[in-house]
């Protein structure tokens, strides 16, 4: 397997392909990086007639999934230009990029996580569609189908459920592969099954029902508030005018709606969606942003911890490597020969004593060793998503970023040859596992 590790900002954007074909998209980024660095990569799929089989959204953050919402968009733009030239009234061709077919979008957004409260935003949905499609394919606008896929987040998240759906972009949401049932929540289940896409083996690791329990938690107090209900009200507007310069100002997740923090990581965070795949005995795991506890939980109810650890080829180190959702038992426990880091120095991330316990537990004291036979004195690469040099000097970004780099250069040099460094300097670097 190949995973290309883009430029992705503050956020996380990978594209996951199989020897045997099976093409995932894992985030997007932010739709700055989206524009300036991943689109044109993207589109040189669709020029070689391959496809983006998922676009796998692990949770609501904006540095997430509004590059996700920037695929989209692109992607209506072009659908409207082509309803125009087959019915005699030419538009401007779209300047972007065409973006690869997508097969399927993976993303926790359905009605069933706020239950009763999910009638306000499909309303506010039903309304917006009209004015959206009036002028390009009104016949595709029919309000009295059920909505199978509504979106329960913040708007960039409302909009991406809104684009792919069957009045729109027609992309399916959380339909996983050859399966036969109505699309649903993806979690851990109790004697769930594994899936393949291409030659990609995919489990589900994370989360799990306690973890989307509070987020529905979270998701009604929001629904609840008056602020919000405005805020959803002039959203409806905003998709009037054709969502094409939404301010990107998000609501603050960080108290997210009078649900507490788990161990200083939010709500939304610990709801990430998490996958291990496999490909020929090789091992990736996706983590989001989510929690180091709750990653242990996911992967010893999955199978993946019977022996007290477990060693994987690539860790997608969650968080952009914040010291709340990483810590030395972590490490210990999850080890790996390629360790992937996104972020560009944004609120400190990656941080460099994350950086050091990953470190210390490849090369570190005994005490610390990873505890995979696979780890023990092994090569191992750190790989980042960016370099200082993409960055504004003086910025935070770029003093954090300086200061990453010249930590694992110098641990590089003590390491005796086993630490390797790959930093992205263009639109994307490969890691082939």
């Amino acid at each position: 397997m190949k995973l290309h590790i883009f430029q992705s900002d503050k956020g996380d954007c990978l594209l996951l392909e199989g020897a045997e074909d099976g093409r995932v998209l894992c985030d997007g980024g932010m739709s700055s990086s989206m524009k300036n660095s991943v689109r044109e990569e993207l589109s040189k799929l669709r020029k070689q007639g391959a496809k983006l089989d998922y676009v796998y959204v692990s949770h609501i953050d904006q540095d997430h999934i509004s590059g996700v919402l920037q695929l989209l968009e692109d992607e209506l733009e072009w659908r409207l230009f082509d309803y125009h030239t087959a019915n005699g009234t030419p538009i401007r061709e779209p300047k972007v990029p065409r973006p690869p077919e997508i097969g399927g979008i993976w993303h926790n957004a359905f009605r069933d996580q706020v239950g009763d409260n999910s009638g306000d935003i499909e309303n506010l949905l039903a309304a917006a569609a009209p004015a959206l499609l009036a002028t390009s394919a009104p016949q595709l606008v029919d309000l009295g189908e059920a909505m199978q896929q509504i979106a329960v987040s913040i708007p960039e998240a409302i909009k991406v459920s809104r684009y792919a759906s069957a009045e729109l972009l027609n992309i399916p949401v959380n339909k996983l592969p050859r399966s036969r049932e109505k699309p649903k929540l993806l979690m851990y289940r109790e004697g769930q099954k594994s899936f393949k896409v291409g030659s990609l083996r995919f489990t589900i690791v994370g989360p799990t029902e306690a973890e989307l329990e509070a987020l529905r938690t979270g998701w009604n107090n929001f629904l609840r508030d008056v602020d919000n209900r405005k805020r959803l009200s002039d959203l409806r507007a905003e998709i009037k005018r054709k969502v094409d310069a939404f301010g990107q100002d998000a609501f603050n997740l960080r108290d997210w709606n009078g649900v507490e923090d788990f161990k200083g990581v939010t709500t939304p965070n610990i709801a990430s969606l998490m996958f291990m795949v496999e490909e020929g005995g090789k091992r990736l795991l996706l983590t989001g942003d989510s929690q180091q506890d709750i990653i242990l939980k996911g992967l010893e109810l999955a199978g993946f911890l019977d022996q007290g650890y477990c060693h994987v080829n690539v860790l997608k180190v969650q968080h952009h490597g914040s010291e709340h959702n990483v810590d030395e038992a972590f490490c210990r426990k999850v080890s790996a020969d390629h360790y992937v880091f996104c972020g560009n120095g944004s609120s400190g991330n990656p941080e460099r004593s994350v950086i050091q316990q990953i470190y210390d537990s490849r090369l570190g004291p005994l005490n610390k060793r990873a505890l995979a036979p696979e780890a023990e004195d092994k090569p191992f690469t750190f790989w980042f998503s960016t370099t200082s040099d993409t960055l504004i000097e003086g910025s935070d970004e770029y003093e954090t970023f300086t200061a990453v780099e010249d930590l694992v250069t110098s641990l590089q040099g003590q390491s005796g040859g086993l630490l390797s460094l790959a930093f992205n300097k263009d639109a994307r670097i490969e890691l082939e596992v």
